[in-house]
């Protein structure tokens, strides 16, 4: 393992991924690290850009197999997490091989076009509101024969269906209220989160222009047995930021009488059987055309 690369999963173990499931956690992540880095086909001496760089899952990876005199341009919309960044390159000693950049990944006016080799990106255009913005951005700064390399989960997967597949029985009524309030807080036609599956992915960047396109779409379906436990600290930790917890739809959707059902309802249903659970993911490449 290079030195930069040490350093930061050394850097993320003590902080983001702290606990007992930390490693698992982190092995997890870069896994898909290594999918979007090696879809990418990076080459020493490359310039890469890694767009919604967060904690620098990505950057600091591709900077190993750009080196010894390759760049990363960092860029996210948060200056905190480029300050992170910025500090983990020190301490590894790379930071003269690493460029922040503040820009939103709709509008990269920071990165000229045709000066990139790589855009490297994961779990970034769930949060955009202008996916073909960002589409069109990514091609306008690839030179040519540049490629793209991205990962995004398809959360629109998970959205039919009764809630963990448990039928809600005598709470149907109760259930059906916090399923509205859901998609009261969470449109899914219009959140960027849930208003675009692989399809759609495949459509933007061909219509940006990218010449040659390759996606992997990954479907998972589990039956799992948890426990009320499990159950209790799900109320108040959802998923992802953007999504409502499901204690906030509840208290939304019923009366403290009527929560108090649902919840019995659930924590027995959740203790006594599987839950189903269905995630889905898609890995998209491409590539612009050599002039």
């Amino acid at each position: 393992m290079s030195h930069e690369i040490e350093y930061w999963t050394r850097w993320l173990l003590h902080t983001r991924f702290r606990g007992p499931h930390g490693r698992e956690a982190l092995d997890f992540l870069l896994s898909i690290r290594d999918t979007v880095l090696d879809r990418a086909h990076l080459r020493p001496g490359d310039v890469a850009l890694d767009v919604g760089s967060g904690d620098g899952l990505l950057a600091f990876g591709a900077l190993h197999r750009i080196a010894p005199n390759g760049v990363v341009i960092v860029d996210d919309v948060s200056e905190d997490l480029l300050d992170a960044c910025a500090r983990v390159a020190v301490e590894a000693g790379v930071e003269d091989r690493l460029r922040l950049v503040q820009n939103s990944a709709s509008d990269l006016h920071d990165i000229p076009d045709a000066s990139v080799d790589a855009v490297l990106t994961r779990s970034v255009l769930i949060y955009v509101a202008d996916k073909a913005a960002a589409a069109h951005e990514f091609r306008r700064v690839l030179r040519p024969g540049g490629r793209l390399s991205l990962f995004e989960p398809i959360s629109r997967v998970g959205v039919d269906g009764p809630r963990f597949g448990i039928d809600p029985g005598p709470v149907s009524e109760l259930a059906a209220r916090v399923e509205q309030a859901f998609r009261a807080l969470q449109p899914p036609e219009t959140d960027p989160l849930l208003n675009f599956d692989e399809r759609d992915l495949l459509r933007l960047f061909e219509e940006a222009g990218f010449s040659h396109l390759d996606l992997e779409y990954r479907v998972s379906v589990k039956r799992l047995q948890r426990d009320p436990a499990w159950f209790l600290t799900l109320l108040d930790s959802p998923s992802n930021p953007r999504i409502p917890s499901l204690r906030q739809a509840i208290t939304q959707a019923l009366s403290p009488g009527e929560a108090a059902t649902y919840l019995a309802y659930y924590l027995h249903a959740v203790g006594t059987s599987p839950i189903l659970t269905r995630q889905a993911v898609a890995y998209l490449s491409g590539s612009v055309e050599q002039v």
